[in-house]
């Protein structure tokens, strides 16, 4: 009987051993996790990770709102009302004109209109509705008299009519003058030319109704007591059949 005990304490000391290893394997896994979590803080890791991520998503989301705020521009620089490109190279003073407009101001302005009662001349009348005076430019001897020095904006239009054409060939003139305080003589500060007549044969000439209008604009540094006229050399051709058609002004810019 002692071989059969033997084989016995033989036959189980294996499975001993298997179960002693279990455990001990089962027991190295719980001290790893148990330090795991306190490598990792616990609860106070858990609540670290969530804080950074909620951090995360309110940076991404803050990031996302500003930028659509700027690409739809309701934050931002703001842009500036522009005219358009054509308009602008057509005339270089619309901004200039526009920026200035925005708000009041005691800058000098005049605005006179041709008396259609004067027949033969053209004659600037003030005292209209559509006409102003304003913050000491005044209307003397037909002329715009400049109340103070400065960079002014001067315009003028006249608009002709005739019937058909003569055998020499009609020249429409327009000239915008000043008579400087700093020196005597008249100097054209703006003038232009026209023909409405452009036949080469009598049987072309017809008795046919035509239209020249003619725009002056410019603006010009002038002084104190600088006298400014607008002329013509044919104020028979003129045509006051409408109000505004006829006018002479200056803008202090």
């Amino acid at each position: 009987m002692p071989q059969g005990s033997t084989i016995s304490q033989l036959d189980l000391s294996p499975s001993g051993k298997d179960i002693m290893s279990t455990e001990s394997m089962i027991r190295d896994v719980e001290l790893a996790e148990e330090e795991l979590a306190k490598k990792a803080g616990g609860p106070q890791g858990s609540r670290r990770c969530l804080c950074l991520s909620l951090f995360s998503f309110l940076l991404v989301a803050g990031a996302t709102t500003l930028f659509c705020l700027l690409h739809f521009g309701v934050i931002g620089p703001q842009r500036e009302e522009q005219l358009p490109n054509a308009f602008q190279s057509i005339n270089p003073l619309a901004q200039t004109l526009r920026s200035s407009s925005r708000t009041p101001s005691d800058k000098p302005v005049a605005h006179v209109v041709a008396n259609p009662q004067a027949e033969g001349q053209l004659q600037w009348l003030s005292g209209r509705a559509n006409a102003l005076l304003a913050n000491g430019v005044k209307l003397t001897d037909n002329q715009l008299v400049v109340p103070l020095d400065g960079l002014y904006l001067i315009y003028s239009q006249v608009l002709f009519k005739g019937q058909g054409c003569p055998s020499t060939h009609v020249l429409l003139t327009h000239t915008i003058s000043r008579l400087a305080v700093s020196y005597p003589s008249k100097v054209n500060l703006l003038s232009a030319i026209k023909s409405p007549c452009h036949t080469e044969s009598p049987e072309q000439a017809e008795a046919k109704p035509w239209y020249e209008p003619i725009y002056l604009g410019g603006v010009f540094q002038l002084e104190k007591g600088d006298q400014l006229s607008a002329e013509i050399n044919q104020p028979n051709y003129l045509d006051f059949a409408e109000s505004g058609q006829v006018y002479f002004g200056i803008i202090a810019l």
